[in-house]
C-alpha cells in the first residue's frame, strides 16, 4: 500500500498534511478525502480492506474537478471522531477490518481536527457491509463499487483460507530442537501474512542502530555482545542465548532456563525435584513481547501477528513459582509428563495493539504453560508479574 506521507501514521503532524497539497495528491485507489463523516463510510473502509488498503482523511476540502485537497477545515472533536469511526466499522462491517487512526488537531482552532485513518489490505477478506454486499476499489475512480465477479469473489475467499492454513501450519510446526539437554525456552512474534518484508529498507545503519538500542535497553545489558548479520536480519548470539530481529518483522528469542534441585516436604516422604526458575521464563516472554511492540511501532505496523512459545527438555521437572508451590506437596506424582511443549494450539492471531500491555498478552500463554506442569486453571491470577527491570 502506498503511503502518501512517507512516515508511520502515529508520527504524523499538522505540517505533514500540507504535503498532500504540495504534491497535488488526488483521490484514487489508495486515498479518499471527506469533509465530514459520509453516510457510506462502511463501503469505503471495506473497499480498501478488500483491495490494496488505503487512507481516509476526514476534515479535508477536495471539492474540485481533480479531487486534490485545497484546505483542511477539520471536523468538530466534541464527539470523539476516533470512537465514531470505530463504532461505525464495528456496527456495519463483518468481519471488522484492521485500521489505525490519528486525530490531528488544528493549531489555529484546537476544537477541530483532521482524522487520518490507515486501512491495510486485509489478510482475511472479504469484508461485507450491512447491506450484504462486498465492495472493492474501482481502478478507474475513487468510489467503492459492489463486486459481483464470481472469479474475484472466489479469490478473496481463497486468500483468507490460504492465510489461515499457512498460519495454522506455522503454529503447529515444531521449532528446531537444540542438541543439548538443557531446558530451552523459545519465543517468537511473527506478523501475518507470513513472509512479509515488513521493515524496508532494513540494512540501513541508522535503523540497525535503533533496533540494537531497543533490544539492549529492554534486556538491560544482558544480551550477548556478539552480533551476527544474515540475509534476513541480524542476531545477538552466544553459545546458548540468541535474539533475532528479521526484516520480515519476526522477533525470536532463545534462552536456557536455569534449574535447581529443591526438597519437597510431603506427608508420605520427603522428595527432591528439579525445578525451572519461573522468573527467567516470565521475563524472557515479557521482554520479547515488549521488543516486538517497539519494532512494530517504529515500522508503523499495527496489523495481525501470532505469538508462539516452546519449552524443551522439561519432562520430569517442576516450576518453582512460590505462589503455587504447595501443589507439589499434595499431588501423587508432581512431575511434568511432557518432553517438549509448543503453544498456543490452533489459529488465534492478535492485533498488534494488544502489545500495549505485555502482561495481559503473556498471561494466557503462561497459563497454558502452568497447566502443562499440572497446575489448575489460574484465570483469577495475574501470572506475568515479573519485573522487566531485572
Amino acid at each position: 500500500m502506498i503511503n502518501p506521507f512517507g512516515k508511520p501514521i502515529e508520527q504524523l503532524e499538522e505540517e505533514d498534511l500540507d504535503k498532500l497539497i504540495e504534491a497535488e495528491t488526488s483521490e484514487g485507489i489508495y486515498v479518499e478525502y471527506k469533509e465530514d463523516f459520509p453516510t457510506h463510510l462502511a463501503k469505503i473502509v471495506a473497499s480498501f480492506a478488500n483491495t490494496f488498503g488505503g487512507w481516509i482523511l476526514i476534515g479535508v476540502d477536495a471539492r474540485n474537478p481533480r479531487n486534490v485537497p485545497t484546505s483542511f477545515p477539520g471536523i468538530g472533536i466534541s464527539n470523539d471522531p476516533k470512537d465514531r469511526f470505530r463504532n461505525i466499522c464495528r456496527d456495519t462491517i463483518t468481519p471488522v477490518p484492521l485500521f489505525d487512526s490519528k486525530l490531528i488537531l488544528k493549531s489555529a482552532d484546537p476544537s477541530r481536527g483532521i482524522l487520518v485513518v490507515r486501512i491495510p489490505e486485509s489478510s482475511y477478506p472479504p469484508h461485507i457491509t450491512r447491506d450484504g454486499r462486498i465492495y472493492r476499489r474501482n481502478m478507474e475512480g475513487s468510489d467503492p463499487v459492489g463486486e459481483t465477479d464470481r472469479h474475484i469473489l472466489d479469490r478473496l475467499f481463497e486468500k483468507s483460507r490460504h492465510n489461515k492454513i499457512e498460519v495454522k501450519a506455522f503454529i503447529n510446526r515444531k521449532m528446531q530442537k537444540n542438541q543439548h539437554e538443557k531446558v530451552m525456552f523459545k519465543v517468537m512474534c511473527c506478523p501475518i501474512p507470513l513472509n512479509l518484508n515488513l521493515i524496508e529498507p532494513f540494512f540501513v545503519p541508522e535503523r540497525i542502530s535503533r533496533f540494537k538500542r531497543m533490544a539492549r535497553n529492554i534486556w538491560k545489558g544482558t544480551l550477548p555482545k556478539n552480533i551476527r548479520f544474515e540475509p534476513e536480519g541480524f542476531a545477538f548470539e552466544d553459545h546458548e542465548q540468541r535474539l533475532e530481529i528479521l526484516r520480515s518483522g519476526v522477533i525470536c528469542y532463545f534462552t536456557p532456563i536455569p534449574t535447581s534441585i529443591k526438597s519437597i516436604d510431603r506427608d508420605s516422604e520427603p522428595r527432591q525435584l528439579e525445578f525451572l526458575k519461573y522468573q527467567t521464563l516470565q521475563i524472557a516472554l515479557l521482554r520479547t513481547i515488549k521488543l516486538a511492540r517497539e519494532v512494530y511501532r517504529f515500522s508503523g505496523y499495527m496489523g495481525l501477528f501470532v505469538l508462539k512459545v516452546a519449552l524443551e527438555n522439561i519432562e520430569g521437572k517442576g516450576l518453582d513459582d512460590p505462589k503455587f508451590f504447595d501443589f507439589y506437596k499434595t499431588v501423587p506424582n508432581p512431575r511434568c509428563n511432557y518432553s517438549d511443549i509448543i503453544l498456543p494450539y490452533g489459529f488465534n492471531p492478535k492485533e498488534a495493539k494488544t502489545m500495549e500491555n505485555p502482561r495481559q498478552l503473556a498471561d494466557p500463554l503462561l497459563g497454558y504453560i502452568y497447566r502443562c506442569f499440572g497446575f489448575e486453571a489460574l484465570d483469577t491470577h495475574t501470572i506475568a508479574r515479573s519485573d522487566l527491570s531485572r
